[in-house]
């Protein structure tokens, strides 16, 4: 029979056997389209289907693969020394058919792989949209999720699907160890990406409903959180690699080996001393937040006359605009309708409706119980007041506003920026320190 190849050959020994596309499609559960992909070869079965392509059409593998066979009585013609030449290069060829459709089918899971991916990029993109255009930030970490576990979720079955169609295909184990490990590998990128996204919009967890993160704190925390969610895959990975080895899933040469070994000890002495580095600057920074915090650090107004206290609560100031924070972390609120001056009601202890002049009277009484100021609260901004009451006086009397409690955290935030400064050069660091001594 004349050399073919195996879309040629499949569609000889269908017709040989009085079959068409679709008998032959039904036996192997694909579609006639499959099957007419493969014999226009323009595709080729997966490696699983070979034994079963074989055994359907009476024909070895190697016979399938290398697409042709020798009829019985050529093989009598043949020498003994002739025959063993013939099954050798048979061999061969079938093996290098055998690699083809194996670099086919890494190419195929590739592909899947970037579909994967995709479906995670889409996943930070509809979370980036929520928070910066529609200010829900929760929402878009919720939305942004689904998005992940359905990346992580496609990722496995095609891990899945491209183990499954070597399984049984007669390859060498080296080979299929090589199969696995970029299986493996490619895996592991994809899911290290989708923890990567995860990680940037955690921090937005942490927002009330109708509030999104602005641009700076979402990539300072974003950021932050991103470098911790990886560092904790890497631990990850650390433990899930070895398994895989023990497990005997794919295998090493000697070599590799013995630099996967070095390298394996080389991360856990650098994670050791990343998490020293990292935990001494961690108490050091709640330290200072603890110690110096917004309130601690805040500038005060202090009054020594009750003239100018009087003038100052008597302004007519509304309330400052409320800054949220978390952790030093800055939003952006929706804005609420406001009350139409004017049209407020006050009632007193007893429900009795009063004017707003007496709503707004307030007394200071000294430690003795007698009023020493008196005065209309109309500042709105004012957040605090403290004053130690003696005999026959309040002085001096300290108020805050929200405008010097927002100075405050924006000075507080800066604190966080070094800190996370700090961090990402630690990160950085230990990154360095380790590619420069591991072993290629």
């Amino acid at each position: 029979m004349e050399q073919k190849t195996i879309g040629k050959f499949i569609t000889a020994l269908r017709k040989a056997n009085g079959m068409t596309q679709k008998d032959l499609a039904d036996q192997l559960n694909v579609s006639d389209k499959t099957v007419s992909r493969w014999e226009r070869d323009e595709g080729a079965p997966d490696l699983a289907m070979i034994p079963v392509i074989a055994e359907i059409f009476g024909v070895t593998c190697d016979e399938l693969l290398r697409g042709e066979r020798k009829s019985p009585a050529e093989r009598k013609l043949m020498s003994e020394q002739e025959q063993d030449y013939e099954e050798q290069e048979f061999t061969v060829k079938g093996e290098k058919q055998k690699q083809r459709l194996l670099k086919l089918t890494l190419s195929q899971y590739q592909n899947r792989t970037y579909i994967a991916m995709g479906i995670s990029v889409v996943g930070i993109i509809v979370a980036l949209i929520c928070n910066l255009a529609f200010l829900k930030a929760v929402l878009g970490f919720l939305l942004g999720t689904v998005f992940f576990a359905a990346s992580i979720v496609c990722q496995a079955i095609f891990i899945n699907r491209s183990f499954l169609s070597v399984e049984d295909a007669g390859l060498e184990e080296q080979g299929l160890s090589r199969f696995k490990r970029s299986v493996i590998g490619l895996a592991q990128k994809s899911f290290g990406l989708t923890i990567a996204f995860l990680g940037f919009t955690f921090p937005w967890i942490s927002m009330d409903a109708y509030v999104g993160l602005n641009a700076d704190s979402m990539l300072l925390y974003g950021a932050l959180s991103m470098v911790a969610f990886l560092m904790a895959y890497a631990v990850v990975l650390y433990f899930v690699n070895d398994s895989l080895l023990k497990k005997e899933v794919y295998s090493l040469s000697e070599k590799e080996t013995v630099i996967y070994r070095h390298n394996h000890k080389l991360k856990a002495r650098c994670t050791a001393g990343f998490l020293i580095v990292v935990a001494i600057t961690f108490i050091v920074h709640q330290a200072m937040t603890t110690i110096w915090g917004p309130f601690s650090i805040m500038e005060r107004t202090t009054f020594h006359d009750y003239e100018s206290f009087i003038a100052f609560m008597e302004q007519d100031i509304p309330a400052e605009p409320y800054e949220h924070f978390s952790g030093g972390t800055t939003a952006v609120e929706r804005p609420i309708p406001q009350e139409v001056p004017g049209t407020a009601t006050y009632y007193d202890q007893y429900g009795n409706e009063i004017t707003e002049e007496e709503a707004r009277h307030r007394t200071l009484e000294d430690a003795n119980g007698n009023v020493v100021c008196e005065y209309q609260d109309r500042n709105e901004s004012i957040i605090s007041m403290q004053y130690s009451p003696k005999d026959g006086t309040v002085l001096p009397i300290t108020v805050s506003t929200q405008a010097d409690l927002n100075e405050a955290r924006q000075l507080a935030s800066v604190r966080h920026m070094i800190f996370a400064g700090v961090y990402m050069i630690e990160v950085l660091a230990v990154l360095l320190v380790y590619f420069k001594l591991r072993k290629k």
